[in-house]
C-alpha cells in the first residue's frame, strides 16, 4: 500500500568537480564528512558506502559513485547523508527526466534507466530476505510496468504558503512546488487537471487527494468551494469497485490486471474455501470467487469495508462473505480455509494475524506485499511454522520508487 505523498530530501546539493569553484569549495568543507564510494543499492533506495570503519547510506546515489557527503544523523557505526559532491559519477547515472529529482523527493531511481532500476529492485529484495529472513531466495518472474511515468491513479499534495501545489520535503513542511509539467509519475489528465486549478480553490497550506476513476474523471477533496464526490469508480480484473476517498485501492492502472492474473495463477489446486485478509474493497477477493465455492474477506477499514459490500452489490457476487474488524479477531472466528491469501499494509501482518494463520494452517497461502522486510519477517517465521516457498514474484507498481510489490507463495508440507 503506497501512496505518493512525501519522503524524502536528504540530497542538499549536487555539483561536479568540473563546474566548482574555490569559495564553493571553502563552504562546502565546513559540513563534508568525507568521501566514499557507493557499493550498491540496498533497501529504501539508500546507496551503501563506508568511511573510517562506518556503513554510510545516501540516497539518490548509483552503484559506482564516488561521493562527498555531509552527515545527516548518526547512529552507533551507522552514517545516514546527504550528497555534497559527486566527484566521479557511475557509469549507470543519466540526467533525471524530472528537474524536482532530489528535492521534493517524491522518486528515488530518476537518475538511473529504467532496466538499471529493475535490476538493483531484484537485488535490494534478494539482499533483504538474505539479512531480515535469513533466507537464499530466487526470483521467480519480474513484471516490468509498461511506462515509467503516467501510472499513478492517486497522490496526496499539499500547498505551500502561497497556494502553490507540490509535494514535501520528508521531515520538513517545507513545500516543493511541481515543476512546469506537473508530476511525471501521473497520467497527463491529471497534471493538466491540477494545474488547471485557480488560486481561489487551492487553500494555503493545505492537504489535497486527487484520484482518477475508469472513467479517466479526475476527482478532488480537500479544495476550497468545491464538490467532492463520496466514493468514485474504479475497475480491475473485469469488476467494478465504488472507493472511498481515503481508501486503498492499487494505484498503477498500467499493471492491476496483471497483479491480478498472477494471484490467480499460483495456486496449486482449485480451492473450495478462500479467506483474504486485508481485502479492502474486494480487489482480489472478487476474482478468486470464481475459482471457489465460498470466499471470506476479512478488512479492518470501515470505509473500505462498505466499498467491498457496494461492490458485490454492483457486481453481483453471491458467494462471498465480508467481515470487517481487527484481521486476528475475526481470523481466529473464521473457518479454515484451503486458500489464504493476505495483502497487509506497509507494517506487514502482526504476530497475532502470523499465528492465527498458522493455526489455521491453509494447504496454500498467498502474500501480496509492499514491504520486502516485513515479507522476509512473515516469511522466515512461516518457514519455520511448516511451509515452504514455491515461488516469489516482483511486480514494479512504483517505477521511479524504491517501492515493489512482492507476492509470495506459501504451501504446507505433508
Amino acid at each position: 500500500m503506497y501512496h505518493l505523498r512525501v519522503t524524502r530530501n536528504y540530497c542538499r546539493h549536487i555539483s561536479y568537480i568540473s563546474s566548482e569553484t574555490t569559495e564553493e569549495s571553502l563552504k562546502r568543507s565546513d559540513f563534508v564528512e568525507g568521501a566514499a564510494t557507493v557499493k550498491k543499492i540496498i533497501q529504501g533506495g539508500f546507496g551503501l558506502a563506508f568511511h573510517k570503519g562506518k556503513t554510510v547510506f545516501l540516497p539518490y546515489a548509483a552503484p559506482g559513485d564516488k561521493l562527498e557527503f555531509s552527515v545527516s544523523r548518526k547512529k552507533g557505526n551507522i552514517i545516514f547523508g546527504h550528497i555534497e559532491r559527486i566527484i566521479s559519477p557511475s557509469k549507470l547515472r543519466k540526467d533525471p527526466e524530472c528537474p524536482n529529482f532530489g528535492k521534493c523527493g517524491g522518486c528515488d531511481f530518476l537518475h538511473l534507466d529504467y532496466e538499471n532500476e529493475i535490476e538493483i529492485k531484484k537485488e535490494m529484495v534478494l539482499e533483504t530476505f538474505e539479512r531480515i529472513g535469513k533466507i537464499k531466495a530466487d526470483i521467480s518472474t519480474i513484471t516490468e510496468s509498461p511506462s515509467r511515468f503516467g501510472y499513478r491513479n492517486h497522490c496526496i499534495f499539499r500547498t505551500d504558503e502561497s497556494g502553490r501545489p507540490g509535494f514535501t520535503m520528508a521531515e520538513t513542511d517545507n513545500v516543493i512546488p511541481f515543476p512546469e509539467k506537473g508530476c511525471l509519475l501521473l497520467p497527463e489528465v491529471m497534471r493538466e487537471a491540477i494545474a488547471r486549478l485557480s488560486s481561489d480553490l487551492l487553500k494555503p497550506e493545505s492537504e489535497v487527494r486527487v484520484r482518477m476513476d475508469k472513467f479517466g474523471a479526475v476527482h478532488f477533496w480537500g479544495l476550497e468551494d468545491l464538490f467532492s464526490p463520496p466514493d468514485i469508480v474504479m475497475e480491475a480484473g473485469g469488476y467494478l469497485f465504488p472507493v472511498s476517498p481515503g481508501a486503498f485501492f492499487q494505484v498503477n492502472t498500467f499493471l492491476n490486471d496483471k497483479l491480478i492474473e498472477l494471484v490467480l495463477s499460483l495456486p496449486e489446486e482449485e480451492p473450495r474455501r478462500i479467506t483474504d485478509l486485508y481485502c479492502g474493497a474486494g480487489f482480489f477477493t472478487f476474482p478468486l470467487a470464481e475459482k471457489s465455492t465460498e470466499v471470506i474477506g476479512i478488512e479492518g477499514d470501515k470505509e473500505a469495508h462498505k466499498n467491498a459490500l457496494s461492490a458485490a452489490k454492483l457486481n453481483g457476487i453471491q458467494n462471498v462473505t465480508f467481515k470487517s474488524g481487527r484481521v486476528e479477531d475475526k481470523l481466529r472466528k473464521t473457518a479454515r480455509a484451503d486458500l489464504l491469501l493476505s495483502d497487509p499494509p506497509r507494517t506487514g501482518m502482526t504476530a497475532k494475524v502470523i499465528r492465527e494463520i498458522i493455526k489455521k494452517g491453509p494447504k496454500e497461502l498467498i502474500i501480496v506485499s509492499c514491504d520486502p522486510p516485513t515479507l522476509a519477517r512473515d516469511t522466515s517465521r512461516l518457514i519455520q511454522a511448516g511451509y515452504t516457498a514455491a515461488g516469489i514474484h516482483l511486480v514494479d507498481l512504483f517505477p521511479g520508487t524504491s517501492h515493489i510489490e512482492t507476492v509470495a507463495c506459501f504451501r504446507k508440507n505433508n
